[in-house]
């Protein structure tokens, strides 16, 4: 009896001692903090129910060390039920995560997943999956898992979605914010899309400066109005809102979220506003706009106030009290109106005429009044820091016309025709300048005076080099007819007026230099908008750029707008004026003394707007780009092409010019023939 009593007792002796080595040797893997350990006793001696028992109390009191070797135990037995197995699966994963065993958890969690597929419906399943992932930092496998488990409609939607509020928070990225736009897409109903919203601005209150200025990056004027970059544009909004000069924008910037965007919990994010607005009131912004209202450019200047009219009453509509003022330049008193508006109008757009900019110049209006220019170019006054420009300028124009003829179609070799004459020669400057720059060659420059048409011909002629060839071919033995041999350059620009280049491109087809891209400035789109009875026919390679497109999407909601006020039909100047209300209202008011960073900072908030002219966007220094449209001229009017479109018209183009040198040379070859026959006849 004594005997059994020492050998069992050296058994349990045994046991106690090889757990202990078996926790020295796995200290490594457990987490720093310290694990309650309990006295273990051996598995070994334990029937299955017992082992149950045990490993239950470990787990109970929460000595995951000592659970988790207990648990490890119970599955190694073969009798154990098949329901216990689950329990103690669950159990041993979660206290291999909690004994810092990350991997041993991981292994674990896919052993139960196996055993029941009905794992992946758990949330504790799915939590410690995560963390075990996130603690091993297999980021590729837990983005792919995380990903793969938002988008399974099997499983429950808080399932889903935790996946997705998980797989937005692996990195400050964009892939973690378009991860957040889907799974709001995905959403099963707008109440599940309302939890998403509260998720996510709770979460953003707490974020720094630095992260919330990084997500603000990733958005843009097709998603500023999307979940979740909408709510991203709101709370920094509402973190401005203590600045009083910030606060017009701030509270402009919140109203048109909550009353355009996305959001399905609006009453809650009203409520924000409107405790706001308790502290520091609803703000006033007031805008002029300096135009001709009499004179030569007045239809201009009626068309852009229509534009600014239907803007305001959108904006009045949505509760924003914004004050327009249109002062005429052509008033002989017009400066000193300008400089007596009242103190809240901060914010001044136009003119439209150089004349009148260049006596605001001379007034220095431009220190007082943040302006923005209705013009190419605003004056002798440096571009971001004196005044700011919203109108597209020759850079812009042909920056559209070059990324298309160097990026899409491959040309690298360009002629420059111009007319002899101020705009011609800044133009062609440009292009010249805007050319190198990207790498491609000025091959041929000819200039031409703008009222001597005759001269045109002989002018077109010299630039193609069609003298030239015509002596090569006559030095060849060819005769006159003999096609001449293509220019080596593959676009030229000609910067004049659209009615003069409907008179010089004939010449290049009669000198045969039918292949070419003829690359004009906005002056040829503009003039497209009311031209009729155009011969398009070998006008197919003409490419205009320009800011107005009927047809864009911007547009037709600018013309959506217009026929329930009754305004009338929307062009250019009106869309003009529209875009720049609904600008120029997001930027508030200035205080005095305002700085040229402040505005630029103030403007790369106000800029994602829905445009209905061709976008316009600002560097951090306040230079304005406008991604212009390109056309090309159709019989009654223009369409809009891009870089397909053109190439296959310039591929249609080769496959005809091919087409009748072949004829050429076939008739040439069949004449051989004949007078071959017929000297052989003769002899």
């Amino acid at each position: 009896m004594n005997q059994e009593k020492s050998s069992r007792l050296f058994s349990n002796i045994f046991a106690i001692v090889l757990v202990a080595t078996l926790l020295g040797a796995t200290t490594s893997c457990i987490s720093l903090q310290k694990q309650p350990v309990g006295s273990t006793i051996s598995t070994q001696m334990l029937s299955t129910k017992d082992l149950v028992k045990t490993a239950d109390q470990a787990w109970l009191k929460r000595d995951y060390i000592a659970s988790e070797l207990y648990y490890t135990r119970l599955i190694e037995r073969a009798d154990i039920p098949k329901d216990a197995t689950l329990v103690a699966l669950e159990r041993l994963s979660i206290s291999s995560y909690n004994s810092g065993h990350y991997h041993e958890a991981e292994a674990r969690l896919a052993e139960w997943k196996n055993l029941s597929p009905e794992a992946l419906n758990s949330e504790i399943w799915q939590k410690y999956y995560f963390d075990s992932l996130l603690a091993t930092k297999k980021f590729t496998q837990l983005s792919a898992h995380l990903t793969q488990t938002m988008e399974d409609t099997n499983l429950p939607w808080d399932i889903r979605s935790e996946a997705g509020k998980n797989l937005s928070t692996l990195d400050q990225s964009e892939e973690s914010m378009a991860a957040l736009e889907r799974l709001y897409t995905i959403a099963p109903n707008d109440d599940d899309r309302k939890d998403l919203e509260r998720w996510f601005i709770a979460g953003l209150s707490d974020k720094s400066e630095q992260v919330l200025e990084k997500n603000s990056s990733f958005i843009s004027a097709k998603n500023n109005l999307k979940f979740p970059y909408e709510l991203i544009l709101f709370e920094k909004a509402a973190r401005q809102s203590s600045a009083k000069e910030y606060w017009p924008m701030a509270w402009r910037t919140m109203s048109g979220i909550v009353q355009r965007g996305q959001i399905i919990d609006k009453p809650g994010f009203n409520k924000i506003i409107a405790d706001l607005e308790a502290q520091y009131g609803i703000p006033r912004v007031g805008i002029a706009l300096v135009l001709p209202i009499s004179g030569r450019f007045q239809d201009y200047g009626w068309k852009i106030i229509r534009g600014a009219g239907a803007a305001q009453w959108e904006l009045t509509k949505a509760g924003l009290d914004v004050d327009v003022q249109v002062i005429n330049t052509e008033d002989a008193d017009w400066i000193e109106r300008v400089q007596n508006l009242p103190p809240w109008y901060t914010v001044l757009g136009g003119p439209i005429n150089v004349k009148a900019f260049k006596e605001l110049e001379l007034a220095e209006t431009y220190t007082e009044k943040v302006t923005f220019s209705f013009l190419a170019k605003p004056g002798n006054l440096e571009e971001g820091r004196q005044a700011w420009r919203f109108f597209s300028s020759p850079e812009d124009q042909i920056r559209a016309s070059l990324d298309l003829a160097i990026n899409d179609m491959g040309i690298k070799d360009f002629a420059i025709l111009y007319p002899q004459e101020k705009f011609g020669r800044q133009m062609s400057q440009i292009f010249w300048d805007m050319a190198k720059e990207r790498g491609a060659k000025i091959t041929g420059m000819e200039s031409y005076p703008p009222n001597d048409f005759p001269k045109w011909g002989k002018v077109v002629g010299k630039l193609v080099r069609a003298p030239q060839k015509k002596a090569e071919n006559k030095a060849d033995g060819l005769g006159e007819d003999a096609p001449l041999p293509e220019t080596d350059f593959g676009a030229v620009f000609i910067p004049d007026t659209w009615h003069q280049a409907q008179l010089l491109i004939p010449h290049f087809f009669f000198h045969e230099a039918d292949t070419l891209l003829f690359l004009g400035p906005e002056l040829w789109s503009q003039a497209l908008n009311s031209a009729r009875d155009v011969e398009a026919q070998n006008l197919k390679l003409t490419i205009a750029p320009g800011a107005w497109w009927s047809a864009s999407d911007g547009a037709g909601r600018l013309k959506e707008v217009m026929n329930r006020e009754g305004l009338g039909k929307p062009d250019f100047w009106v869309a003009l004026g529209y875009d720049f209300i609904k600008f120029s209202s997001k930027l508030g008011t200035f205080s005095p003394g305002w700085t040229p960073e402040q505005v630029n900072a103030r403007i790369a908030e106000a800029q994602h707007i829905d445009f209905s002219l061709a976008p316009i966007s600002w560097t951090a220094d306040g230079k304005a780009h406008q991604q212009l449209f390109l056309f090309r001229p159709e019989t009654n009017g223009k369409t809009k092409i891009d870089a397909s479109t053109v190439k296959k018209t310039l591929a249609n183009a080769k496959t005809k010019r091919s087409r009748r040198v072949s004829a050429w040379k076939k008739t040439q070859e069949e004449l051989e023939k004949a007078n071959t026959a017929k000297a052989e006849s003769k002899q």
